[in-house]
């Protein structure tokens, strides 16, 4: 009988850097990845919120996804739940099985991670982040890793939330100089801010594009939802787009949604998908505002799950 692994949240994290993971991910899109595309994924409708699953097998190995996300974004617990399961592509047994949550966190920050190695200028130096959860923890130190920041303002609803995120991250970078604002006193943050990273339960806009800089990359994480954005429509429509795949995009993803219905932008607007990126057979502009909108994809999961297991091997 084949055994079977079980990853918690810490071992998941501590297995692969969000770094290695995105290396993982552009090489399997320099490679041909996603290629044929994965079955669409599933939302089951729950009384307090959804189960969603998101089988993969572009990669040759068999995945799935199974995660709960609860509705209500002040519950002390996470709100996204459930497992992540590899399994043998011969027999097609289980072999591993990991914490779902900790996955999605991060694929979701290496494939940022990806889009802003692309979009991002390598003298950035400014971050602010909108949210206090997981992923504005780990797109902070992602990015830290990464570009040369002095400074990151994290952007809270509530920002009792947010202060021992702000705390911990003072310590983890000492080098770095950390302010925790309201969303009502954000614009003069916004205003300095190379990168924006928007990893919210928000539905409608965030920030006043206005207030971003005409050189801004900003990063939108937080909504799958075609109706739902945290970016201003006036600045996706005015950017660089790119997205992770064009289809799934105009059917999933709401800040680009959202200003097509504008008439800010038209679908061919849409300037370049993640493999165009990774392979850089389309130029980024060298100035002007630039956006990468992300919803996740199993092909995804399956890519940084491998590079997980590989940390465990």
């Amino acid at each position: 009988m084949t055994s079977v692994r079980f990853l918690d949240e810490e071992q998941t994290y501590a297995a692969a850097t969000i770094g290695q993971c995105a290396d993982a991910l552009e090489e399997a899109l320099r490679a041909g990845l996603p290629g044929e595309p994965d079955p669409a994924r599933i939302f089951v409708d729950l009384p307090p919120g959804e189960l969603l699953l998101m089988p993969s097998r572009v990669t040759g190995t068999p995945t799935v996804k199974l995660v709960t996300i609860h509705h209500d974004a002040d519950r002390p617990d996470p709100r996204i739940k459930g497992v992540h399961v590899v399994f043998d592509p011969v027999s097609l047994a289980p072999t591993v099985v990991m914490d779902a949550a900790a996955l999605t966190v991060t694929r979701t920050t290496a494939v940022s991670i990806v889009a802003l190695r692309a979009i991002a200028p390598a003298d950035s130096d400014t971050l602010v982040v909108f949210g206090a959860g997981p992923q504005a923890r780990a797109h902070i130190d992602a990015i830290i890793a990464e570009w040369p920041i002095r400074k990151v303002t994290v952007v809270a609803r509530r920002p009792e939330r947010a202060l021992d995120l702000v705390a911990d991250a003072t310590v983890r970078h000492v080098d770095v100089e950390f302010h925790l604002v309201p969303t009502d006193e954000a614009a003069p943050a916004i205003r300095e801010a190379r990168i924006i990273v928007c990893a919210t339960t928000a539905t409608s806009a965030l920030f006043d594009a206005a207030d971003a800089r005409e050189d801004v990359a900003a990063v939108a994480v937080g909504t799958h939802s075609p109706t739902c954005c945290e970016l201003p429509s006036e600045l996706v429509g005015r950017s660089f787009v790119v997205v992770e795949e064009r289809e799934s995009a105009l059917r999933e993803a709401g800040d680009v949604v959202c200003a097509i219905t504008a008439g800010l932008m038209t679908p061919d607007d849409i300037a370049a998908d993640l493999t165009q990126i990774a392979r850089k057979s389309v130029e980024v502009p060298a100035g002007g505002s630039r956006v990468f909108k992300s919803m996740g994809m199993a092909w995804e999961d399956a890519v940084v799950s491998a590079r997980i297991a590989e940390g465990v091997a």
